[in-house]
C-alpha cells in the first residue's frame, strides 16, 4: 500500500454486521481501558449490542473505506428510540453514528472522507442531522468539529455532538 494508492468508499450492506461490530469495538477501546472484558463478551453487553444486533434494519446505513484494496475503516449510522439508544441519542429521527479507522490508516484523511460520505448519504435520505457521543479527551473530537459537528450537550466527561445537514 503506497502513498498514492486510491481511497475507495463503498456503502455497507445488510451482511456487514461484523464491520459494525469492529467499529464498536475500536470506538469503545479508544483509550485502551484496563477493565474492558474481551471484545466477544463486551460486544454482547446490551449497551454495545444495540449498535450491531439486527444490522440492516430500516434506517441503518454506513460506509467502508479501503486503500489499495486493504480495509481502512468504516462508519455507520443507526436510528434509535427513546427507550433503546446509545449515549449520542438525540431523538427518534436523528441517526447516531460510530466510526473507526485501522491504525495504519489514521491521520491520512480516511476518517474525514468516511464522515463526509456518511453525511452525503444522510442528505440523500432526507435526514436532517446526525449525532454522536465522544469522550471529551478523545482526539477524534477534533475531526468531528472540523467536519461541522457542534456540541449539543456536555457533561464534562463526554459530549453529544450533532451535524446539521
Amino acid at each position: 500500500m503506497g502513498a498514492n494508492d486510491p481511497l475507495t468508499i463503498e456503502p455497507l450492506g445488510h451482511g456487514d454486521a461484523d464491520i459494525v461490530k469492529w467499529v464498536v469495538s475500536i470506538a469503545v477501546a479508544w483509550n485502551d481501558p484496563p477493565d474492558l472484558p474481551p471484545f466477544e463478551v463486551a460486544l454482547e453487553h446490551p449497551k454495545l449490542a444495540r449498535f450491531h444486533r439486527g444490522w440492516g434494519r430500516p434506517g441503518d446505513f454506513g460506509m467502508r473505506a479501503a486503500i489499495g484494496g486493504a480495509f481502512a475503516g468504516a462508519v455507520f449510522a443507526r436510528l434509535f428510540t427513546d427507550t433503546d439508544h446509545g449515549s449520542g441519542y438525540v431523538d427518534d429521527s436523528t441517526p447516531e453514528l460510530g466510526i473507526a479507522v485501522e491504525e495504519p490508516f489514521r491521520r491520512r484523511g480516511v476518517g474525514r472522507r468516511l464522515m463526509e460520505a456518511l453525511a452525503d448519504e444522510a442528505r440523500r435520505r432526507g435526514i436532517g442531522r446526525l449525532s454522536l457521543s465522544v469522550n471529551n479527551p478523545n482526539p477524534a473530537r477534533r475531526l468531528y468539529e472540523s467536519v461541522g459537528y457542534t456540541v449539543l450537550e456536555d457533561d464534562g466527561a463526554s459530549s453529544i455532538m450533532v451535524l446539521r445537514l
